[in-house]
Formats: structure tokens, sequence, C-alpha cells
């Protein structure tokens, strides 16, 4: 009877264990699961407006269209803006693609030898991809960058109708990031993008 028993106790014991392994299988969350997501936060980025070419929109009515500035002559350096970024994702077993948009608040610039300047609206699209590789719970990106910056500023002075020029300059980025998932349906990433090839040099944490 001993041998029986014995039988039957190890016999319970895994099935036990198999079927302990397969619930956790079904709960347990997989970090190169594939999927499609939609991705918000927070980015800061530090980059040289004064390196853009702003081509002139339109001048007070009546007159004619200004000429076309730089931004060091609007009074634009090298500056760090915070903003909010959106965008969807596509994460696949081992490469991910993103495309999004990054708006960024922009302060009213004082130059030396020009009226202050303010940018209606800040903005940078881009789309990134490259491989993903798991690291335990984690996974680790690693990718490159394309995008382009478009800034719209307007004269701030005593008038409603000042001076208004626009500009746009590429961006082409190394990005390294990484990815938690702790829930089937919540994932935390952070990612930092650098610009070496254009003359806006951005730098991007988000």
């Amino acid at each position: 009877p001993c041998p029986t028993r014995l039988g039957v106790a190890m016999t319970a014991l895994i099935a036990s264990s198999l079927a302990s392994g397969e619930a956790h299988a079904q709960t347990g969350v997989d970090p190169l699961a594939t999927g499609i997501f939609v991705r918000a936060g927070f980015v800061l980025s530090s980059f040289d407006p004064g390196a853009m070419c702003f081509r002139p929109q339109r001048g007070p009515r009546g007159s004619a269209p200004p000429p076309g500035l730089t931004g060091k002559q609007l009074g634009f350096g090298e500056m760090a803006l915070a903003g909010f970024t959106a965008g969807i994702g596509f994460d696949a077993r081992w490469f991910y693609v993103r495309v999004g948009a990054d708006l960024y608040e922009f302060p009213t610039i004082r130059g030396e030898l020009a009226p202050a300047f303010r940018a209606r609206f800040t903005t940078l699209a881009w789309v990134s991809a490259g491989p993903r590789l798991r690291v335990g719970p984690v996974v680790l990106n690693a990718g490159v960058r394309f995008g382009a910056m478009f800034m719209n500023v307007t004269e701030v002075g005593p008038t409603r109708e000042g001076r208004e020029f626009s500009a746009v300059d590429g961006v082409f980025a190394l990005d390294v990031g990484a990815q938690w998932r702790p829930t089937r349906w919540l994932q935390l990433d952070a990612s930092v993008g650098q610009d070496f090839v254009t003359s806006l040099g951005a730098t991007t944490f988000s």
C-alpha cells in the first residue's frame, strides 16, 4: 500500500503544480504583449529655436508682409519647455512604432534689438520606431525618431495685430526608453530622445 499512496501523493502534487502554473500564466501580464495603445503624459524638451528661420505670415492690416527673420533676431535662444504629449503606439513582440505630438507652453521673449514675441503654438510632431528587449518585468526600447518642430509667433505690443511669423524645422533623434506593464490595461513608460543631426539639438524626456 505504501508505494500506491506515494504514487497518489506524487500525482496530486504534480497536478497541483501544473494547475497553479496555469492559473499564474492566465493572471500574469506578458511584458512583450502585442497591442495598440493610446499614450498620454507630460514632456520636457530642451532645444534651440534661435536656429530656426521664421517666414512672415502677415503684418498689420494694410501693410506689406514683413521680411523673414531668424530665431536669434526674434530674441530666441536655447531654452527648456514643458508640455503635454499624446500619441498612438503599436507594440509587436520584438519592435515598436509610435506616432505622436508634443504641445509646449512658450513664454514671451524680448530680444535686445526686437520687440517681444510669443509663440501662438509650439508643436513637435514625430514618429518613433525600433526594437524591444525584455529584461525581467521591464521592456527596453531603442530606436530612432523622425519629426518636425512647428512654431508660429506673433509680436506682443499695444495693438492686437502685430507681426506674425512661422517656422518649421526637422528633428532626427535617437530614442531610448523603458516600459512596465503592471496590468493588462495600464502601461507606464519613460523615454529620452537626443537630436544629434539638426540645428535644433533637441533633447526630449517624456
